[in-house]
C-alpha cells in the first residue's frame, strides 16, 4: 500500500502554476493524494526552486501566502550534509545511472522518508528501488 509519496520539484511547480502544461494532471493527482490521507513530501530545495521560478510572474505577497499554505499539505524533508554527499556519490558511481544531481538529491530525500512512491514529470528520472509515477 502506498502511504508516503515524494513529489519531485517539477510536479510541485506544476501544481502552483496553472500556465504550465502539466498543471491539471499534477493538481488532480495531488488533490487525490490529499483526499486519501497520504503523507506527501517535498524537500527544502523544492521550496527554494519553486519560489525562484514562480516569483518571476507572481505577486510576491500572493506567492508567499500560497507557499505558506503549501506547508500545511506537504512535509518538508531537510537537505543536510549527508543527503548532499549521498547524492554526489550516486552521480559519481559509474554503475549507477544518475547523471543529474538534482534528481539524485530528490531520490535520496525520498529514501530518507521511506517513500513508497516518487511522483515526477521528468521522463528521465531514475528511482532505482522506489516505485515511480509520471504524471505526464
Amino acid at each position: 500500500m502506498i502511504n508516503r509519496v515524494y513529489i519531485d520539484t517539477n510536479v510541485f511547480i506544476d501544481l502552483l502554476d496553472n500556465t504550465r502544461p502539466f498543471h491539471i494532471g499534477s493538481f488532480n493527482f495531488i488533490r487525490d493524494l490529499i483526499a486519501e490521507g497520504k503523507s506527501i513530501y517535498i524537500n527544502s530545495d523544492t521550496l527554494t526552486n519553486a519560489f525562484y521560478v514562480l516569483n518571476k510572474n507572481t505577486n510576491l505577497q500572493n506567492l508567499i501566502s500560497i507557499m505558506k499554505k503549501m506547508l500545511v499539505l506537504f512535509i518538508v524533508v531537510p537537505i543536510e550534509n549527508k543527503e548532499a554527499i549521498d547524492a554526489f556519490e550516486l552521480c559519481q558511481d559509474e554503475s549507477c545511472a544518475f547523471k543529474d544531481y538534482e534528481d539524485a538529491l530528490q531520490y535520496i530525500c525520498a529514501k530518507k522518508v521511506n517513500a513508497d512512491l516518487i511522483v515526477t514529470n521528468d521522463k528521465e528520472f531514475i528511482a532505482l528501488d522506489i516505485k515511480l509515477k509520471n504524471t505526464i
